[in-house]
């Protein structure tokens, strides 16, 4: 049995994501295991036998939550860099004798600080990114959806105002028109609405996209039908959505997709509450609650023969907009660190984004939203090679064609300017040593300009 638990051990130590070391009482190390290296980005295990004190004076790391640790006898937590140009949480725990009191061995877990933490963050935000300066370890704010299946992250003024108006909304019943461009959340809205009323309690969450079902088959899908009434239909009828959402919430994406005969028998269900299935004689209760999304112009429609007028004024009742990402770019650096913490943790993959990239993208006009905010940084965690993920990974039509039109100070302008001429050198080039005389500096100088982005 004790064999079986040292195995277990072993396991643990070898295979775990995270890095450890075990130091003696002078802050020497004794052990380090595997993923130490991948960590920290230098081989640390060809340390063990030095002191911590001497990895500092030698440059290797800057500072160390382990002589903290054993001065002050308590777990200590710490932000520490390496020559490698990792960027480290290091928690170090002491082991203290109970006869004497004195720390015998010190346990330390380092992790990386992939992608942006929230003191990064804050340092952007303090940069002038954000339209108000928000300081203190809780930088954003996150709601939980559907126990965690969808997550609204945001830190926007604008943002605050819609959640506060889906809360009111919940209170009541009322038939909600979301409106917003494509990618911009509207679905969430519409979860947390439904969530946070009776209607939780009472029935479903039924999400409809109309754009996805075919106009032949609209009608059937939404309202059901009776046995034999069409040439393929089932022995015994089927149930539409808006039976199946029976007491909770039908949310009818893409609205202005419907066909026009199928508007009309969404009015009867906005208006009576009431509804016939397809090749049915029986009038049926609607209970439920509709809400609407749409990225067109219903109005616009409407004058052009495409929307019911009727339908439109049904659906408004409450008109709930969504604004856009370039209208709330204070968002973008806490939804990257969200985007890629998700990454991390369903693939593992440890990354560094630089706040380069975050300043670049917030010239960026986002016609995808953040959607398409999501798709970027999934595609720069899974392809890029490197551990840090720079400017020169940054594809088009990110990447600002002419530097000196970019927002931003003198300073900012000149380092976009800089990278560009990197990345035209290295993508002229079959090797850096070419770029670099290119460029007209030494490969180092390359390579640190590379590495130290910021």
């Amino acid at each position: 049995m004790e064999v079986e638990r040292i195995g277990e051990l072993l396991t643990l130590w070898t295979h775990s994501s995270d890095a450890f070391l075990i130091l003696d009482k002078k802050a020497k190390i004794l052990f380090a295991n595997p993923a130490l290296e991948r960590v920290s980005g230098i081989g640390l295990k060809k340390q063990v036998g030095r002191t911590i004190s001497e990895l500092i004076k030698g440059g290797i790391i800057n500072d160390s939550a382990s002589l903290k640790a054993i001065q002050q006898k308590k777990i200590i937590t710490s932000e520490l860099n390496t020559a490698a140009g990792k960027k480290l949480l290091s928690t170090a725990s002491p082991v203290i004798d109970s006869n004497s009191g004195r720390v015998q061995r010190v346990v330390c877990n380092i992790r990386s600080m992939s992608i942006i933490s929230q003191s990064q963050i804050a340092g952007i935000i303090k940069e002038g990114f954000c339209s108000k300066d928000k300081e203190g370890s809780d930088v954003y704010k996150k709601i939980i959806i559907d126990d965690g299946k969808y997550e609204l992250v945001y830190i926007s003024d604008k943002i605050e105002l819609a959640v506060k108006m889906a809360y009111q909304l919940s209170r009541v019943d009322s038939t909600v028109l979301i409106l917003g461009e494509t990618g911009v959340g509207k679905d969430l809205f519409a979860r947390l609405i439904h969530n946070n009323s009776f209607r939780n309690k009472t029935g479903r969450f039924l999400k409809v996209n109309c754009a996805a079902i075919s106009k032949s088959l609209v009608e059937s899908e939404l309202f059901g039908y009776e046995p034999g009434s069409f040439t393929g239909a089932l022995k015994f009828g089927k149930p539409g959505f808006v039976e199946l959402a029976k007491g909770g919430t039908l949310f009818l994406d893409e609205v202005a997709e419907l066909p026009l005969e199928a508007q009309s028998k969404l009015l009867g269900i906005l208006q009576e509450k009431e509804y016939f299935k397809v090749g049915g004689t029986k009038k049926n209760t609607a209970d439920v609650r509709v809400i609407a999304a749409t990225n067109q112009n219903l109005q616009e429609m409407v004058l052009n023969g495409k929307f019911r007028k009727d339908l439109f004024y049904r659906l408004n009742v409450i008109p709930f907009e969504v604004p856009p990402l370039r209208e709330r770019k204070e968002d973008i650096p806490v939804l990257i660190h969200h985007f890629s913490m998700k990454i991390k943790e369903k693939y593992g993959i440890e990354k560094e984004i630089g706040q380069d990239i975050i300043r670049q993208l917030y010239s960026y006009r986002w016609p995808g939203n953040v959607r398409e905010l999501a798709s970027l940084i999934e595609r720069l965690m899974v392809t890029v090679p490197e551990d840090n993920v720079s400017l020169l990974n940054l594809p088009e039509p990110y990447v600002i064609k002419n530097p000196s039109n970019a927002e931003g100070t003198l300073k900012e302008k000149i380092k976009l300017y800089e990278w560009k001429l990197i990345k035209e050198a290295l993508e002229s080039s079959d090797s850096k040593l070419e770029a670099a005389q290119k460029l007209g500096i030494s490969l180092s100088s390359l390579f640190r300009k590379i590495q130290y982005k910021d």
